[in-house]
């Protein structure tokens, strides 16, 4: 099975600490890139069977629910779907409940709701369009219509003590899925300035913990996220168990038969030769082995000895023993009899273990 992922690059506006490629619109979405994206689909020569779709962006909410309609169509004319997880992304300010009704309608079974924080102080620092209130309203408009819908929050930007009342909030509205990250200061972004503003790494450890202990009735399945029994994102899973998947749009990024490739960045190339790329790497074996014991490292079921011996015939260990041997040592990493996989220690310091498996 393959994971579908549609990128839809339009904002409003871009948030000054944000760094995914995107395009600011006051109006509508082009209707050209809605058939550059579908012309993409319907040419892929790749695999047929699909088990996730996931619109991310930028904000794909800016979609109309004619177009979400055709490009779903495409999808669905392309791929054979079986059970699929159907997600998008969304922004609290373009949600009402007609709109949400019209997504569901028409297959998509998952939202994710981009609330970052439920303070004004803190939504003013990081630029976004929404206020608190309207945080409030698509929260109340999405958890009465869907039954499976998660919410990204941002923990480190000022104030810091914030925090804990945001997590509440999410809280109160029973997400199945809350993924906190920490807030970066990307140096190509407007918030590339500002670094000296950002928190040390004692205050990230606290407010992350402090994520930890106020969702502890979720599963911390994965370094930022957190799901309620039977909600993890499956299309996410795909990326942390370094599996295939499919991209479109400007910018969408592809790991098929080994080979990663990147679509196009700019949007009038894309919509002048849409899947046309950027890039294309032919990954080694040795890569592909090194990127999956890194990515499951990220899950706290960590990687099982039976998955990777049926992926590439080996014993983890023949591969990477010394390395894991040294993760262990520090504390990094367990070890079972069919299992390596992070202890607390390890997630809070993840980084750490890639570049142990890299060296």
């Amino acid at each position: 099975m393959t994971g579908i992922y549609l990128h839809i690059p339009f904002c409003r506006t871009r948030c000054p600490y944000c760094d995914f490629v995107s395009n600011a619109i006051s109006g509508p979405v082009p209707d050209a890139f809605v058939e550059a994206v579908c012309r993409e689909i319907n040419e892929f020569a790749g695999p047929e069977m699909a088990n996730t779709v996931f619109m991310g962006g930028g904000t794909p909410s800016l979609l109309g629910p004619g177009m979400l309609e055709r490009i779903l169509a495409a999808v669905c004319s392309r791929f054979v779907l079986d059970g699929p997880e159907i997600t998008i992304e969304a922004n609290p300010d373009d949600v009402t409940p007609e709109l949400v009704d019209a997504w569901l309608s028409m297959g998509v079974n998952r939202i994710s709701l981009g609330v970052q924080s439920f303070d004004e102080r803190v939504l003013r620092y990081l630029g976004r369009r929404h206020d608190a209130d309207g945080a409030r309203r698509a929260s109340v408009a999405v958890s009465e219509r869907c039954a499976n819908w998660g919410m990204d929050l941002i923990f480190g930007a000022p104030p810091i003590d914030a925090w804990e009342a945001t997590l509440d909030a999410c809280l109160s509205y029973a997400p199945k899925h809350v993924s906190t990250y920490g807030l970066t200061y990307e140096p190509e972004t407007p918030f590339g300035a500002r670094r000296g503003e950002g928190i040390d790494d004692e205050t990230w450890l606290e407010l992350y913990r402090r994520a930890e202990a106020r969702l502890a009735a979720y599963d911390h399945y994965e370094i930022s996220n957190y799901a309620l029994p039977g909600y993890a994102c499956r299309h996410n899973l795909i990326y942390w168990r370094n599996l295939e998947y499919a991209g479109f749009g400007p910018a969408a990024y592809s790991f098929l038969g080994g080979v990663r490739s990147r679509n196009r960045v700019p949007l009038d190339e894309y919509l002048a030769a849409p899947g046309a790329k950027s890039e294309t790497v032919h990954l080694a074996d040795r890569e592909i082995r090194v990127e999956t014991v890194i990515q499951h490292l990220r899950l706290r079921v960590g990687l099982s000895r039976k998955s990777y011996f049926d992926r590439f015939g080996c014993d983890v260990r023949e591969d990477f023993g010394a390395a894991l041997d040294r993760l262990i040592g520090r504390g990094l990493v367990e070890e079972d009899a069919a299992t390596f996989r992070p202890t607390r220690s390890g997630c809070e310091l993840n980084n750490e273990m890639g570049l142990a498996l890299v060296d």
